[in-house]
């Protein structure tokens, strides 16, 4: 019997098969994660909707299924009654090697159904005599491509590592632990490493398969750039009054266990200028020629996640409070890095804010969240001596400062129209008094 691929969402015809949970043999309860597969929109774990054993895998890591697509074989007679530890046998029944080999038996099959592999079967440790079941026991673990790396350069064997990160994904930090392990045949994982520290000039190239998030990542930003006409108009803020602001409040927040950064406030001001210059507010349909205007807020949120950038929405900002956004932003911040975000928290999103205050810089040019017309870069907030305006005077004051960016669909909005919309959403961060009289 053949499991196929369900629909996923409206509007969702594929996804790409991130990871696979189980493997040949394995006994299979209903509701079981099966798998992760990455959609369009956001990934998801496939459940199980039978009892029985795997029997053969039929999708590979790293391929695009559609729905109704059979992915893996199973067996729900007799043989699903038998314990997990019988198991190990099935591979062997079914001609497909997905459990650890034996040193001596050939590669392939089980690096095809492994997760996110950073070495591909044949690579630099066979090319030293490495050892083949290594390989395949370290492709099954959870770990991002730079955590593969440090692991191979540190001679650590991933699969010998506890990882601390969601579902047990293995953390940079959880290597630094570890010793070196050495492998059936003596030859360690740090084998291409110390090659080249012995080979010096040697230049060592590693191929990673280029999918999931970041692969969603390029097509979106393909896509924007493709499309939109891009410009970016940059203006710098006196922040002084929100700091004080934010500080009263974040203490506000501490008693009800709320963490109040400044992007509520910066979400509230987007709210009150969007009102004002509602062209910033749509999308473009360019089938049917018609300019879309959203008369909704929902601000969708760049949060950087070890596997890529993604773009949580928080809906309906005009209708929410500070400490009410404060909430969500830092509920749907943990979830992303702990990708238990579903599809509904990535759509409908009508503008985006992104926030790289917190890594530095000046200033940044964004890229649009097409097919939004604008995209708000808020960045590092630092303290300046400025001319200032006081008792009819002017003097030099020590000031927060910082600077907006936001880059425009120029086929739908004009620079002026940016320059304005900027310069009344700086208002309102300036003055964040203004925001209790936004009607």
């Amino acid at each position: 019997m053949h499991l196929k691929l369900p629909e996923l969402g409206e509007g969702v015809h594929e996804g790409e098969l991130i990871q696979w949970k189980v493997k040949v043999g394995d006994v299979i309860k209903e509701d079981q994660s099966l798998c992760e597969i990455m959609t369009d929109k956001a990934t998801v774990e496939l459940p199980s909707n039978f009892h029985g054993t795997v029997t053969e895998i039929l999708a590979k890591v790293g391929e695009t299924v559609k729905v109704g697509q059979a992915m893996l074989s199973y067996d729900s007679g007799a043989g699903a009654a038998t314990s997990a530890s019988a198991p190990a046998k099935a591979p062997e029944k079914s001609g497909e090697a997905k459990a650890p080999a034996p040193a001596a038996q050939a590669p392939g099959p089980a690096s095809n159904t492994s997760g996110s592999s950073s070495l591909p079967a044949g690579g630099m440790s066979q090319g030293i005599g490495g050892n083949v079941m290594s390989a395949a026991t370290n492709s099954n673990v959870m770990a991002a491509p730079s955590t593969r790396k440090l692991a191979r350069e540190m001679g650590v064997e991933l699969s010998q590592v506890q990882g601390s990160g969601p579902q047990g994904r293995i953390m940079r930090e959880d290597l630094s632990g570890a010793t070196q392990q050495s492998t059936g045949t003596g030859a360690t994982r740090a084998g291409a490493p110390q090659m080249a520290r012995r080979a010096p000039g040697a230049q060592i190239e590693e191929r990673v398969p280029f999918r999931g998030l970041r692969k969603k990542i390029s097509e979106k930003m393909r896509q924007s750039m493709d499309h939109a006409v891009h410009f970016t108009y940059v203006e710098e803020a006196d922040a002084t009054a929100l700091v004080e602001l934010r500080n009263q409040a974040k203490e506000l927040g501490a008693k009800v266990g709320v963490k109040v950064t400044y992007l509520p406030f910066i979400m509230k001001a987007m709210v009150a200028a969007l009102k004002k210059y509602p062209v910033l507010n749509t999308s473009l349909d360019e089938e049917k020629g018609e300019l879309i205007y959203k008369h909704y807020y929902n601000i969708a949120l760049s949060v950087q996640t070890e596997d890529g950038l993604t773009a949580p929405v928080i809906k309906d900002v005009n209708h929410k409070s500070v400490l009410e956004l404060a909430k969500e932003i830092q509920d749907v911040v943990d979830r992303a890095r702990n990708k238990k975000l579903t599809m509904d928290d990535l759509t409908g999103s009508t503008i985006t804010l992104t926030n790289a205050g917190s890594i530095g810089g000046l200033f940044a040019t964004p890229v649009i969240n097409y097919p939004e017309v604008a995209i708000v870069g808020f960045n590092k907030i630092f303290r300046k001596p400025v001319a200032i305006m006081k008792n009819g005077k002017e003097e030099i004051a020590i000031r927060d400062w910082t600077y907006f960016s936001i880059s425009l669909d120029h086929r739908v909005v004009d620079g002026a129209i940016g320059a304005e919309y900027m310069k009344t959403l700086i208002q309102y961060v300036e003055n964040p008094a203004l925001l209790l009289m936004d009607a």
